[in-house]
């Protein structure tokens, strides 16, 4: 992971988070969500190492795909890329904890995304 400079992470995870049968044929299915994150990591430049998908309750923590980006993020220094960011948690504890622990976040639906540059 990248602190200070100005060079941008290169490295990036998706990760895809449906909870429901419904969401996963609505605008937060599996398909939409992964041609959200494709398409920010490819305007930023970066390269797409993995996607991991749940099917879960953003209040778990213990979801295997959410656990699995994490540990591939951290082994590479890679930023974690959700199309928004209730996808990776809906607790705010956990998002605060990852960041406390350095991981990059960004949410490839906010048109501002540098503004979200979630790192510390």
């Amino acid at each position: 992971m990248m602190r200070g400079g100005t060079h941008q992470p290169r490295l990036a995870v998706g990760l895809i988070r449906f909870s429901t049968a419904e969401q996963c044929n609505s605008g937060l299915g599996l398909e939409a969500q992964q041609a959200s994150i494709r398409s920010f990591v490819a305007s930023q430049g970066w390269t797409l190492v993995a996607e991991y998908p749940d099917i879960a309750s953003g209040k778990d923590d213990r979801r295997p795909g959410f656990q699995a980006a994490l540990a591939r993020c951290r082994q590479l220094g890679a930023v974690l890329v959700a199309a928004r960011l209730d996808r990776i948690t809906r607790r705010a504890h956990t998002l605060s904890q990852l960041l406390e622990d350095g991981v990059s976040i960004r949410a490839a639906a906010m048109p501002n995304a540098d503004d979200l540059m979630l790192r510390i």
